[in-house]
């Protein structure tokens, strides 16, 4: 009876361990905004070019995004909703994630229109979000939240 008890916790057992390996391998992730560059322009959007950097610091493990979804904000203004799929960073490594966002002029005010035009470095960029990774339980959320001061930052 123990065996046939220990046979069937033993793959519930080794899911679990699988999972907390793969939550570790996140939490072992580190997350910046590398940098927010304008791309294009017209009369009616801007479009910018977002860099998120990711590095993975596990040893051995990649890590992989399921998902991100979250948004971007200049001076605490909301501009855009920031999202990205299916992204992996092998162990000890790290992956600039590009985003290509196309804004619409009216979410911007003149003031920070102007600061962002011209490159200031008063601009305060900010990005929160919420990855998401598989693991053999289910999805597991991770909030993530980053910013930039300037454009030398």
């Amino acid at each position: 009876m123990k065996k046939l008890l220990l046979l069937l916790v033993f793959p519930l057992l080794s899911a679990a361990c699988a999972s907390v390996q793969e939550a570790e391998n996140f939490a072992n992730c580190k997350y910046a905004l590398r940098s927010v560059e304008i791309a294009d322009y017209n009369i009616n959007s801007l479009v910018f070019d977002v860099y998120v950097g990711i590095t993975n610091l596990n040893k051995k493990d990649a890590a992989a995004i399921k998902k991100f979804e979250g948004k971007l904000t200049m001076n605490d203004v909301h501009v855009a909703d920031v999202n990205f799929a299916d992204v992996r960073i092998e162990p000890k490594s790290i992956k600039n994630q590009k985003i290509h966002l196309e804004i619409p002029m009216s979410s911007f005010s003149n003031k920070l229109l102007g600061l962002v035009s011209m490159g200031s470095g008063t601009v305060d960029y900010h990005l929160t979000g919420t990855a998401t990774f598989d693991t053999p339980l289910g999805e597991v959320p991770v909030p993530v939240d980053i910013g930039r001061i300037g454009s030398t930052n």
